[in-house]
């Protein structure tokens, strides 16, 4: 049976997702054999892990020769987004916090450590552009960009869930996956909603900045950097889990219900309204986002997660 051009597609993007993945294997094998790993610092260890998905996003980009406006979508949106996806991404934090406090009940944090060691040994500039400006550019190259882009040649919402389940996986714990996964999907959406990634990478940088500047904060005032340490040496118990969580349940409901209704109000100021709406009826589907190299992927990734989570 002829595959057709949409298919092929699609495909291709299923095989870069695993290339991103070989990727991160043979260079944590590179670190373990050589032993770089050891004496490796955390800037370099952050400049690291976002090259090996930028390399190969360029890569897949020059070799198919995407449409930049078609795949990547980079394109202007309406000014308001601006003002509005901050509005957007602080009306997720609870849900966020909320995934990440469940996720803390039953794996380790998985960016404690380096948020820790790069807001206390660095400027905040440093900190900002390699924990907030350069994920968003990579990081919504690759998966808003290659990995939805393509994808969406199938059913657009199916798109949306896988590339935010892979963008999740991606990050190789389950602390991390839990709750990028869900912001993953809501960025998909929001890629939707204006009909361009950079409304995302702004998205990006805006969710990881607060995070940046609260912390910056902080660390640099005595009683909270003490409870800061403290509670890095003592971690969190599931009690204080558990209050976390009751907390934050109603916030999180009113958080989401503000943060759609903002991704419809962009999509009717950029004009896609009937595309975003769109998303959400049954749609006709000629072409299938599964494939054996996708699901392979993820289950590697998955063991990986399990063997990291068993070894330290």
């Amino acid at each position: 049976m002829k595959i057709s051009e949409e298919q092929k597609k699609i495909n291709r993007a299923s095989w870069f997702f695993m290339a991103l993945v070989v990727v991160y294997i043979l260079v944590v094998i590179l670190l373990r054999i050589t032993g770089l790993g050891d004496s490796i610092t955390m800037v370099q260890n952050v400049i690291l892990s976002q090259s090996m998905i930028f390399v190969p996003t360029i890569v897949y980009i020059v070799l198919t020769r995407c449409s930049i406006r078609e795949t990547l979508r980079l394109r202007l949106t309406h000014w308001a987004m601006i003002l509005l996806v901050p509005v957007f991404v602080i009306a997720l934090e609870p849900l966020m916090t909320l995934i990440n406090a469940l996720s803390l009940m039953w794996v380790e944090s998985g960016t404690e450590q380096i948020s820790t060691d790069l807001l206390a040994n660095h400027p905040l500039w440093v900190s900002l552009l390699l924990a907030a400006v350069t994920p968003a550019v990579v990081e919504e190259l690759a998966y808003r960009g290659v990995v939805l882009g393509t994808f969406r040649h199938s059913n657009r919402l199916w798109a949306i869930i896988t590339s935010g389940f892979l963008f999740g996986v991606m990050h190789m714990n389950f602390n991390q996956m839990a709750y990028a996964i869900v912001l993953g999907i809501m960025f998909g959406l929001l890629a939707e909603a204006t009909g361009s990634i950079f409304s995302t990478m702004y998205a990006h940088f805006c969710f990881n900045g607060i995070s940046v500047l609260l912390g910056y904060v902080a660390w640099h005032i005595g009683p909270l950097r003490d409870a800061m340490e403290q509670s890095m040496e003592q971690g969190s118990s599931t009690a204080d889990l558990r209050q976390t969580v009751s907390m934050l349940v109603s916030p999180a409901v009113i958080g989401l219900l503000i943060a759609v209704a903002i991704l419809y109000s962009l999509s009717v100021l950029n004009g896609r309204k009937e595309k975003f709406t769109g998303l959400f009826r049954k749609q006709a589907r000629t072409t299938r986002i599964i494939s054996v190299p996708l699901v392979v992927t993820v289950c590697v990734c998955i063991g990986l997660m399990v063997f990291f989570e068993v070894a330290y």
